[in-house]
Order: C-alpha cells, then structure tokens, then sequence
C-alpha cells in the first residue's frame, strides 16, 4: 500500500542573520534550539556537540550536552547510544530565550496506541494515525526548519479528531537537533491536557 500525504507548504521568513541574536542561547560555538517546556539543566560537565565533528567522550554519570541545532539525527542518535552504554546521564540543553535550561527528550508512554511524527530535513512535518500510512504534512514556505507552531497546530487537530495524547518521533536519518526538538516541544505544547512525547532510537 503506497503511503499517501497531504502537504500543507506554509511561508515562515527567517529573521535576518545576527538580527535579535541577544535573544539566542550558545553554548561552545553551539547555537541551541529553543524550547518552551524546559526544565533546570542539571548537573555535570558541559560537553559540546557540533555538526560534522568528532563526537565526544562521555563520562559516567550527569553530563549536560550543548547540541547545536544543525547536528543531524545520524550523529546525535549513536552519540545517545554511547552514552547509554558508558553510564553517563545526559542532559540536553536548549534555549528559553537566552536563557540555558534542560530538554527531556522522551516520555514514557502508556502504550503503543501513539501518533506517529516524523520530522524531515526539508522544513516538513508529518503527522500519522495509529494503523494507517497515510500522513498529514506540513512544510514551511522556505523549506529549512519545522515550525514549532505547525506541529502544535496539527497535533491539536489530531488530539481532536482520535483522542490521542501521545505521540512517536521518528526521525529521518537527515533531520537535524533543532527540527527535533521543534517537533517534541510543538507537540508537548498543543493542548490543556497533558501530551506525551517519546524519540524513536
């Protein structure tokens, strides 16, 4: 069965390069993606990751990680591996603002009863029912990043129309920190009632 899309393509201009830059928060070099459901950032050294470098050593035990928000997903995933299998307890840092705070990068779910959100590199988000390939898409007008307001817009929509309130990420090998973390936190957001989030790894 051939998996069908609606796309939505939506125009989102981009601010203008160092235009309200006071507002952002870098870590390292590393610009962080920004967040509205944070926590504190936690304890232990802070390790920086960057796009198409090396990726670091973790140690055992709290660590915060300061990923810039182009790494892509087939860097940051097996970095997350690694850490899992040296003991480290990372938190990941993302921005309020200029301010630092944490990002929880999953939830646990009740079941596999979920909706299924797949970020894209290309700007797009997909949206799917459980037990069904088709997809609802939507895709900024400058096809660079997921908007955050998108998915929060299209996850209420879905809440709506299945009663759903938990949701699988599963992002393309392409799809970089700051789309996933768009995508989680748009979804985390959308509605009165609770809205659980998990990362598929």
């Amino acid at each position: 069965m051939r998996r069908s899309f609606v796309v939505l393509a939506l125009l989102v201009l981009p601010a203008a390069p160092g235009c309200d830059s006071h507002l952002d928060a870098e870590v390292g070099g590393a610009l962080l993606p920004q967040a509205l459901d944070v926590m504190p950032p936690g304890d232990g050294p802070t390790i920086v990751v960057l796009p198409g470098k090396p990726a670091p050593a973790l140690p055992a035990g709290p660590v915060k990680l300061a990923v810039d928000h182009a790494v892509p997903w087939r860097e940051l995933g097996p970095l997350l591996a690694a850490a899992d299998q040296a003991g480290a307890q990372p938190t990941l840092l993302v921005g309020q603002r200029d301010r630092i705070r944490g990002f929880r990068l999953s939830d646990e779910l009740r079941d596999e009863y979920t909706l299924r959100f797949q970020p894209t590199s290309d700007g797009k988000f997909c949206l799917s029912p459980p037990a069904t390939r088709e997809a609802y898409c939507v895709q900024t007008g400058t096809r660079r990043h997921v908007s955050a307001a998108f998915v929060r817009a299209a996850v209420q929509k879905a809440v709506a129309a299945y009663g759903i309130t938990q949701g699988r990420v599963v992002p393309d090998a392409d799809t970089r920190w700051g789309d996933i973390v768009r995508s989680i936190d748009g979804a985390r957001t959308c509605c009165k009632e609770p809205f659980r989030v998990a990362v598929s790894r």
